[in-house]
């Protein structure tokens, strides 16, 4: 499972006040946090509506965080100017979070996505709106796949994000994304997908709850990345047990391992 941190986020309230302090502390905590605590990639998102704001944002964001882990990032955001400040900054082999089939996000990061070396993560919304069951999905993960190749990506560079919509507003969601990642998983062997999935739970109390049921299940079928909070108490443990029994942990070892890291309690 790969673990992408997603707390360094301009839409949380502490991270904003900190974006605008310049509270660098503030960040080397949390990023050092997310990275003990097990994420493979830390998510960086500095939305700011401001005129070039994002763009700074975006680029004291990634220094300070590579200065403070060996993680590499995840570039999160639909500026096409901050995600290629991101890009070029970045250590290692980043993110690219996300390009979606909405032609206006289209066009202008799909040059982005061939210049540098990196995953992508592939958004399935697009013109027509949010998908709304399994074939739509289906459908758009195949363009954006054939899209994302034609920018030289190999399959496993790919991460395809399904969707996960609040089961607040309809209650239909949670089966419909299970039934297409499980399609996707079948159609795309070597691709990667997941995303956001704490999203379903949005609404409703105890959403902990929830989003470990999603987990579990979403990983049977064939969900593979998790762009979550990994110091949410259980996650990472939770995570760990349904690779087991959806049998992706050859004898249980990743699993031992964590016990005998302490990382199970």
């Amino acid at each position: 499972m790969i673990i992408i941190g997603e707390k360094i986020n301009a839409t949380r309230k502490s991270i904003a006040a900190a974006l605008e302090a310049r509270d660098e502390q503030h960040i080397i905590k949390i990023t050092r946090q997310q990275a003990d605590a097990g994420a493979d990639y830390i998510d960086v998102n500095g939305g700011d509506p401001r005129e070039g704001q994002e763009v700074r944002n975006m680029e004291w964001l990634v220094n300070l965080i590579q200065a403070s882990t060996d993680r590499p990032v995840s570039v999160d955001s639909a500026d096409p100017r901050a995600m290629e400040a991101g890009l070029s900054l970045a250590k290692g082999k980043p993110v690219m979070n996300s390009i979606s089939l909405e032609s206006e996000h289209l066009k202008p990061l799909l040059p982005i996505l061939e210049k540098h070396e990196c995953m992508v993560v592939g958004l399935l919304m697009s013109d027509d709106g949010a998908p709304t069951g399994v074939d739509d999905r289906v459908e758009r993960t195949a363009a954006l796949i054939e899209k994302f190749q034609a920018c030289g990506r190999k399959m496993e560079d790919i991460i395809i994000d399904p969707c996960f919509f609040p089961l607040s507003a309809d209650p239909d969601c949670g089966r419909a994304v299970i039934e297409a990642i499980a399609a996707i998983h079948r159609a795309w062997p070597d691709v990667h997908i997941g995303g956001g999935c704490s999203n379903i739970s949005y609404g409703l109390p105890k959403r902990k709850l929830v989003n470990f049921a999603l987990l579990s299940q979403a990983i049977f079928h064939g969900m593979d990345v998790g762009i979550i909070d990994p110091c949410t108490p259980g996650i990472i443990a939770a995570t760990l047990a349904a690779e087991v029994v959806a049998g992706r942990d050859d004898f249980c070892m990743n699993y031992v391992t964590a016990e005998h890291e302490g990382k199970l309690s």
